[in-house]
């Protein structure tokens, strides 16, 4: 087996630390079945974190460290901020929980969402089959049946994020941007390679032939 690099490393630290948070989130329907699932787990969660520079993951392992250490769950308050768009009502129960953000995160967090929905839009444009199998996209397409959408999952976790993490991957998001790369297509195409596909294409082309 090949030695993992010093940036693979890290986001398999990060994954790993992830998943420990991840077995201790608890919601009112028990236990979800993705919780049993560490497969698909670490490739979603890898294939995120492999976009992104050490300097973005060194800062989110310290966060991820610091809230176990502390007792605190950045698991849990990402889907726990989730709820205030599907489950509102359950939401009024646990938002004294969260930590508060300030106006100038939440500033950069919209402005990193607005980002990524253009790419996500993009995605669709050109990549329709891989794009229909994930998330409903906008917030306002939130709801119990749907779940959160790609938007609404994305605002929340940059929510749990530390301000250091959430600024450092604003700027590399504003950078991306302004060069016209995609970091979403990025990100979709380390997961297509996780599930064995050669390229973006070849994974388009195959879910095509495969009916939902």
């Amino acid at each position: 087996m090949a030695e993992l690099g010093k940036k693979e490393q890290l986001v398999f630290e990060i994954t790993q630390l992830e998943w420990d948070m991840f077995q201790h989130v608890y919601n009112t329907g028990g236990r979800a079945s993705c919780q049993d699932n560490p497969d698909t787990f670490f490739k979603m969660r890898m294939s995120q974190w492999l976009a992104y520079s050490e300097e973005v993951l060194e800062s989110y392992r310290a966060d991820c460290v610091r809230a176990i250490e502390n007792g605190d769950n950045l698991l849990w308050q990402k889907y726990a901020r989730m709820m205030e768009t599907t489950y509102p009502e359950e939401y009024e129960n646990v938002k004294q929980y969260l930590p508060e953000i300030s106006d100038e995160s939440r500033e950069k967090v919209e402005e990193i969402v607005k980002i990524h929905m253009e790419w996500d839009a993009c995605m669709a444009e050109h990549y329709p089959n891989i794009r229909e199998r994930g998330r409903v996209a906008t917030t306002g397409e939130d709801d119990p049946a749907a779940g959160s959408s790609t938007e609404s999952y994305l605002r929340c976790e940059l929510m749990s994020y530390s301000e250091r993490t959430r600024d450092l991957i604003y700027q590399e998001t504003k950078e991306a941007y302004a060069q016209g790369e995609n970091t979403l297509k990025e990100i979709i195409a380390n997961e297509t390679r996780f599930y064995g596909y050669e390229s973006l294409d070849e994974a388009e082309r195959k879910h095509g032939e495969i009916k939902i």
